[in-house]
């Protein structure tokens, strides 16, 4: 690694060379106190330790928290249990709700391009504005409550065929999502 790499050049031109502290920091580029930390502390092990020591553990869940003011100081809570901590905004149920409307809409399942705001700005005209004329989840919502887009999908259609047609013209009839699923059983 780059530490491993800056140990051994301080080393060698301290051992070497002879080197003032000053003068090794002037040729690699840092400062005195680091060069100062790399004959302490070569591997980083003991500053690894001692960040250890500053993380707490969650009263709720037991992840690890983040420290705040050095040892003992942690967070109590991560910040998913927090009290007073804001619910989720995309569950899964809300997920399959938005993908039931964009199926009513457009005639098909959305995929993980459609719900990306990247990927709907290089397409940009119509691609944008699907995504402008909703509240729908980000693509990685949807990947981190289903663990992939072809699970949402599959929970999305509830088992039935879904229709792969790429045409995203809008469904103006109340019911287009039914219908979509009858025409593709047949």
């Amino acid at each position: 690694t780059e530490r491993r790499r800056a140990v051994a050049l301080a080393v060698h031109d301290r051992e070497f060379e002879g080197l003032s502290i000053r003068q090794i920091a002037d040729r690699l580029g840092r400062s005195p106190a680091t060069v100062k930390a790399y004959f302490y502390d070569p591997t980083g092990e003991k500053a690894r330790a001692i960040k250890a020591r500053y993380v707490g553990v969650c009263r709720g869940c037991g992840a690890y928290t983040q420290p705040r003011n050095g040892k003992g100081d942690a967070y109590a809570y991560c910040k998913a249990c927090h009290p007073g901590a804001i619910e989720r905004r995309w569950t899964r149920e809300r997920v399959l709700e938005a993908m039931g409307e964009w199926l009513d809409r457009y005639g098909r399942l959305p995929s993980s391009y459609d719900w990306s705001v990247t990927q709907a700005r290089r397409r940009g005209g119509e691609a944008l504005a699907r995504l402008q004329a909703g509240r729908w989840p980000a693509a990685s919502v949807v990947t981190n409550l289903f663990g992939t887009w072809g699970a949402a999908r599959t929970a999305a259609a509830a088992g039935e065929p879904v229709p792969d047609e790429r045409s995203l013209r809008p469904r103006t009839q109340p019911g287009a999502r039914a219908a979509s699923l009858e025409r593709a059983v047949v």
